[in-house]
């Protein structure tokens, strides 16, 4: 039932800012983690053949972002518990109000986890396997066999091959 909702959401969108929340400050060098993640998240949805402009122009002029939301906590046992989210926000009107126009998520996707303290890049691989699925989702979406597309979409795939160990997938 959910993919039906779906069907569309994506489609047409050839550019969006990206919003990364400020991460948790129980991250040891937060700053270097925010650059990296930002870093690979724009990389990923360049590879999937979708134009990133800035974060502010984005919002200023009401286009649709990527926002990526953290969220940890440290156990007495020493591990850390995590939250990730990555959502589209797009601009929505109201129904039954149709003046009012609002962002809202269209798309989304998230998981937990637990990691230890020497570990805590694994929770930056849990936000790429989420922005993956958006690219994968998009490019579902927007497949245009007389484009450009099909390229962006078989990079993609080589990639995420290379990315995940899948056989086929070379360095």
């Amino acid at each position: 039932m959910d993919e039906l909702l779906n069907v569309g959401l994506l489609r047409g969108l050839d550019k969006l800012g990206v919003v990364i929340e400020t991460l948790p400050s129980q991250l040891r060098q937060r700053e270097l983690h925010e650059t990296r993640l930002k870093a690979q998240v724009q990389e990923r949805l360049h590879q999937a053949g979708i134009e990133v402009i800035a974060e502010e122009e984005a919002i200023s002029n009401r286009l649709p972002y990527l926002y990526v939301n953290v969220n940890i906590m440290k156990t007495d046992i020493g591990l850390y518990v995590f939250g990730t989210r990555v959502s589209l926000k797009q601009t929505v009107l109201l129904s039954r109000e149709p003046f009012i126009e609002l962002y809202t998520s269209t798309w989304e996707t998230g998981g937990v986890g637990t990691v230890g303290v020497n570990n805590l890049s694994a929770i930056l691989r849990s936000i790429r396997e989420h922005v993956d699925r958006f690219c994968l989702d998009h490019l579902a979406e927007n497949l245009d066999f007389g484009s450009n597309k099909r390229l962006h979409c078989r990079k993609l795939e080589t990639q995420l091959m290379v990315d995940y160990g899948c056989p086929g997938g070379s360095t």
